[in-house]
């Protein structure tokens, strides 16, 4: 039996971490899961006050307020000494990291002080290690280059046979001075991988110069967050998925597990550790009609518990919204991202914002909770396209909420950022022009006339004095569904000033979705190690 200690650097989806630990908790290892550290989001005009992730994770807030989600409080010696210590209590034979772009700097400096205290080898997974190889191993020893359940079981069974492991699949790491870079194994089989490990007992949470034991991880409150599937039938330039298309092929890249596992999962679940809502973080969830058929009625006998999905303009269908909705889904998130074709189209996602429209519609007809997501800041918006975004959401809906707007960002790596690179693109719009047309977007939300919201929009004097609109939009914006991470976000607030009160509603209530981290993970299991 090898020794497996597994690193989640900012506490997230956490998703990779807990399915490497199911693998090697079957396979007979032992594991240890360590979250460590958490963000500490605060408005824009506090971020100087903390530190900053290399990403920047700007969230677009209540009358248009920034925010930034990808601040913390300094790593501190104490929560060093205590990171070392479970580790000396465990005997970790590897050590493991799974991360993201955002945390790419912090765990570089948590690895150097591990390996100050520990000559055992530490591996780095996930979609950051993917995206900047080379980079990751100026650190690790060694990294995955895929999805990493058959590797973190095939390298824990060569650890405790003492057997060499440099030739195994999805593995690069260093010798003598040089990489080694093996081949890509095959995707895994859904089928045959492990229920994620979510076990208390083998948990541990570093935060604030303490060191919580026996916890569910601290994103989840009392909800269960899955993946039936890895993989998007889409290709968003902006998005993991493209770049896992590009690495394995588009059709080869979509799979889904059965509906019998997912709901052995979900039952299993909800009697170990008292559940009371599913979050299915597919990229899409509406896909494969045949295996929504079969799932909504499985789902409502078997599990019954409320649940959110997301959605995509193409896979949404009104009879399969409805039977989704008897089956317990009772919110949904769909990606708009823009409102200017001429955008989407430099997205690599030709979405007829009519269409957009449509699907909205027919989830509210349903009857069932629907958010959107917004992206701006983008190098190929303009004035105009700005207008036609303003234009889409006076037709958009009005029933459809928001919790705020996401700024792109551009991952390295990612089609977006090469093409943004090649065309020497640059933002052309300031932020006064942002700020404006956010509070316009966050205007189309409410529950003003649309006649009078034209005219706002249309009037010099509010595009001269922006604030003028902050009167008519609200102090707030509505939680996300069943969203404990909004209440942490609120102890987190509290501790950030001191341990005083709490801010105001604004700043309380501009949680995104219950990860703090950017949309960069896509399938969170897929690479990490």
């Amino acid at each position: 039996m090898a020794r497996v200690a597994l690193i989640k650097v900012f506490t997230g989806l956490n998703l990779g971490v807990s399915q490497l630990s199911g693998e090697l908790q079957r396979a007979g290892h032992d594991t240890r899961l360590i979250y460590f550290k958490d963000f500490c989001p605060v408005p824009e005009s506090e971020a100087h006050r903390y530190q900053r992730s290399d990403v920047t994770g700007m969230w677009i807030a209540a009358r248009a307020k920034q925010m930034n989600c990808n601040t913390y409080k300094p790593f501190t010696e104490r929560e060093y000494d205590l990171l070392l210590q479970t580790l000396r209590d465990f005997q970790p034979d590897l050590i493991g990291f799974g991360l993201t772009s955002v945390s790419f700097k912090e765990c570089a400096e948590t690895t150097m002080r591990v390996k100050q205290h520990f000559d055992i080898p530490v591996i780095w997974g996930g979609a950051g290690t993917v995206l900047e190889p080379e980079r990751a191993l100026q650190y690790a020893d060694m990294i995955c280059m895929g999805e990493g359940e058959e590797l973190i079981v095939a390298l824990a069974d060569a650890i405790d046979a003492k057997r060499d492991y440099s030739h195994l699949p999805n593995l690069w790491l260093k010798r003598n001075g040089d990489i080694i870079r093996n081949p890509n194994a095959p995707l895994v089989d859904l089928e045959k991988i492990a229920i994620p490990d979510f076990e208390p007992a083998r948990t541990v949470h570093i935060n604030d110069n303490r060191i919580r034991h026996n916890v569910y991880p601290p994103n989840l409150g009392r909800q269960y967050n899955i993946m039936t599937q890895r993989g998007c039938p889409y290709s968003c330039s902006f998005c993991i998925e493209s770049v896992y298309q590009d690495k394995y092929g588009k059709k080869e890249s979509l799979r889904r597990r059965s509906v019998d596992i997912v709901i052995k999962e979900l039952v299993q679940a909800k009697e170990r550790y008292g559940i009371k809502a599913v979050m299915f973080y597919d990229d899409v969830f509406t896909t494969h009609p045949k295996w929504l058929r079969e799932f909504a009625p499985r789902y409502k006998e078997e599990v019954g518990l409320p649940f959110w999905c997301y959605t995509y303009p193409r896979t949404t269908r009104k009879e399969e919204i409805l039977m989704l909705k008897d089956a317990g889904c009772v919110s949904i998130t769909m990606g708009v991202q823009s409102g200017s074709m001429t955008v989407l189209k430099e997205y690599n996602r030709p979405v007829p914002p009519a269409m957009s429209v449509q699907a909205a519609q027919d989830i509210v007809d349903c009857g069932v909770e629907i958010f959107f997501d917004l992206m701006t800041r983008s190098e190929y918006e303009t004035e105009e396209t700005c207008r036609e975004t303003f234009n889409f959401l006076l037709d958009f809906p009005r029933q459809v909420k928001t919790v705020g707007f996401y700024p792109m960002t551009k991952f390295p790596g990612y089609g977006y950022s090469r093409k943004v690179e090649q065309e020497q693109r640059t933002l052309t719009l300031t932020d006064a022009d942002y700020n404006y047309y956010h509070k316009l977007y966050l205007l189309t939300r409410t529950q003003l006339p649309r006649w009078l919201v034209r005219a706002i929009g249309n009037a010099r004097l509010f595009r001269r004095f922006p604030s003028l609109i902050d009167p008519l939009l609200p102090k707030q914006l509505p939680f996300f569904y069943l969203d404990q991470y909004a209440i942490d976000l609120e102890d987190a607030f509290r501790s950030a000033s001191g341990g005083g009160a709490a801010l105001s509603e604004v700043e309380r209530n501009a949680a995104p979705r219950p990860s703090a981290e950017p949309r960069e993970v896509g399938s969170d299991a897929r690479s990490a190690a």
